[in-house]
């Protein structure tokens, strides 16, 4: 195997402060052979990576075999070994990244940001144990015993649930709080890199100790009872939880297994099974499970909808949009606003209810502040799709045979479907001679995305109602959502006086919280000048973005009291306005900011006039 050698820069496994879950975590895997992985979430810079590393150096018979990113099919799982085939004219498989992970630790880094089909595939090989390869009309396979670790950002996108499903164990890594707890991160890492040598010689010990637990628990854990009544409180914990398929109530029995076995116990306490259902269900619990508000309320004399069908209710129905957006009537014509833009413990826990209750309220120390998703307000439910494009743009995903002449050369799959031939063709003197069949295309795709303008009302009546701050928390909790997708946002502000685009669209999330959160407020309501403004801006996006699904929320209390034109009554007007509001690939969305919402409110009515969904503010705060 491999030489017990210190990477440069390594970190001590126990000289990472605090991170005691993920610790844990890790030890569990070491121990028992039949846990597939661990999964670590948390925000960039919180040692997600150190301690993987670090973790993998303590074993001198196993490295850290890393997974990058934009690895090909071909380099991940193996294919044709192009030299051999070259010089002797044999096609031969050759292994690739997996096999150099048998007896070793698999790191997946970012695991959120990998190709969800490439992901599968490899959790796939590393729960049978195989590895099989089918190239050039060729087969071979391979056997791989390995310990999957993964960690991601939740903030960068998220991870489908069917991988997710696939990790034995879920942790979370924080940033450190106080004064103390940063200042001690600070001159540990100082120490390490002045002298990293001796900073590791002072933990050795500890790391020592590590190992030993590991060892005396993978020795034990044949011998760890599990009793009936056990598997009935996990059974419970997991149905009561609402957690989805079996694979969690198996995961949890193992990680109480071994938990106990780390503790040098041959019988599961309930404090194991609390500890392990935490580890264990973290990413694994319904939504519904999570969220207790529902976001979607039958209307009166409805009957209930189904769960899986479940969506935002329209006033009315949206139809089909119409090809072209229709024209502003011509005494507004000369009133668009200009845009104007900015840039463990053994004790009993008693009670199967006391375990559930525990593991509740553990779950939801954890969970970050939630909102309802974006993609749910916009009524977007499905998951997001991969979509084959023909230019040369996107990831490259594979390869093809080309219909005509090639214009993206997959250079790679055209020298393996050349190279089994070079014996027995002239070689013209080139080292490999590529002939017409032998030309493959590149197959590249890229992720669908969408767009969202929030058109947020800032006047004087929401603030004074006391509900600016409601609106405020609402909008960045449903930014920091679609920055979780990588889509694009934007921001328009209106009052009187001032209706601006006050952040162009962008990627940017923290750039419109600030702008949010420092907005002049007051006056009057200009719904009609806002809704003119977000047509002009909207049309000029859609035109220049047509793949593209845009949404436009309108957070308001729909009280119109300033017109376009000076005179008109300003709620009469909107009846002129909104029948022009029909935009290609653009959807409403109206969030009533009132302080009592009706069924007869204004932001009803501007909802049904804009053919537009309705929800209430109160379905955007946070759980």
């Amino acid at each position: 195997m491999h030489s017990a050698v210190r990477l440069r820069n390594c970190f001590p496994f126990s000289a990472v402060k605090g991170m005691e879950n993920v610790k844990k975590a890790l030890e569990c895997v070491a121990v028992d052979d039949d846990l597939l992985g661990v999964l670590i979430k948390g925000p960039t810079g919180t040692a997600k990576s150190v301690m993987v590393r670090s973790f993998g150096e303590m074993f001198p018979d196993r490295e850290v075999v890393n997974i990058p990113q934009n690895v090909t099919d071909e380099q991940l799982f193996g294919g044709l070994d192009i030299e051999d085939a070259i010089k002797f004219g044999k096609a031969v498989i050759k292994g690739g990244v997996l096999q150099k992970a048998d007896g070793n630790i698999l790191y997946l880094d970012n695991v959120n940001l990998f190709d969800p089909k490439t992901l599968n595939s490899i959790l796939e090989c590393a729960g049978s144990g195989k590895v099989i390869v089918e190239r050039e009309s060729m087969s071979a396979e391979y056997d791989i015993e390995t310990r999957v670790i993964a960690t991601m950002d939740p903030a960068e996108q998220m991870l489908p649930d069917g991988i997710a499903d696939r990790f034995d164990i879920c942790v979370q890594s924080y940033t450190a709080e106080g004064r103390a707890d940063r200042e001690e991160i600070i001159l540990s890492n100082l120490e390490f890199e002045a002298d990293p040598d001796g900073f590791a010689e002072r933990y050795s010990e500890d790391d020592a100790e590590v190992l030993q637990r590991i060892e005396s628990a993978r020795k034990i854990l044949k011998d760890v009872e599990i009793k009936r009544s056990d598997i009935e409180k996990i059974a419970s914990v997991c149905n009561n939880l609402g957690v989805k398929g079996h694979r969690a109530d198996i995961s949890v029995a193992k990680v109480s297994r071994t938990l106990a076995a780390l503790d040098g116990r041959t019988a599961v306490s309930d404090a194991d099974i609390k500890d392990a259902a935490v580890m264990c269900l973290l990413h694994r619990r319904s939504d519904a499970a999570v969220n207790e508000k529902k976001i979607i309320q039958p209307q009166k004399n409805e009957a209930p909808v189904e769960k899986e069908q479940q969506e935002i209710v329209l006033y009315p129905p949206v139809e089909e949009k119409a090809e072209e957006a229709e024209e502003i009537p011509p005494e507004y014509s000369d009133f668009i606003p200009p845009m104007n833009s900015q840039s463990c413990s053994t004790e009993n826990l008693g009670t199967v209810a006391d375990i559930i209750d525990s593991v509740r309220e553990n779950l939801e120390d954890l969970d970050s502040v939630e909102a309802i998703r974006l993609h749910m307000i916009a009524g977007n439910t499905k998951k997001r799709k991969n979509i084959a494009i023909s230019k040369r743009t996107g990831r490259y995903r594979g390869f093809k045979i080309p219909e005509g002449r090639s214009v993206d050369l997959a250079f790679d799959a055209t020298v393996r479907a050349a190279a089994p031939y070079q014996r027995s063709r002239e070689n013209k003197g080139l080292s490999i001679n590529i002939e017409p069949q032998d030309i493959r295309e590149k197959i590249r795709i890229k992720r669908d995305s969408c767009s969202f303008l929030f058109a947020v009302d800032v006047s004087g009546s929401l603030v004074k109602s006391g509900m600016m701050k409601d609106i405020k928390d609402g909008v960045k909790a449903m930014l920091m959502d679609s920055y979780v997708h990588r889509d694009k946002v934007a921001l328009l502000t209106f009052r009187t006086g001032e209706v601006r685009i006050s952040v162009p669209f962008t990627r940017s999330v923290e750039e419109i919280c600030d702008i949010l959160e420092n907005t002049t407020t007051g006056d009057g309501t200009p719904l009609g000048p806002a809704l003119i403004m977000i047509r002009e801006y909207m049309l000029n996006y859609v035109r220049k973005n047509p793949e593209e699904r845009c949404y436009v929320i309108m957070i308001t209390d729909g009280e119109a009291t300033y017109p376009v034109i000076r005179g008109k009554d300003a709620m009469m007007e909107l009846k002129k306005v909104t029948p022009v509001m029909k935009i290609p690939n653009v959807e409403w969305i109206v969030v009533d900011s009132s302080l009592i919402c009706t069924e007869t409110g204004d932001a009803v009515n501007l909802a049904r006039m804009l053919s537009g969904r309705y929800i209430k503010l109160e379905d955007m705060q946070t759980m």
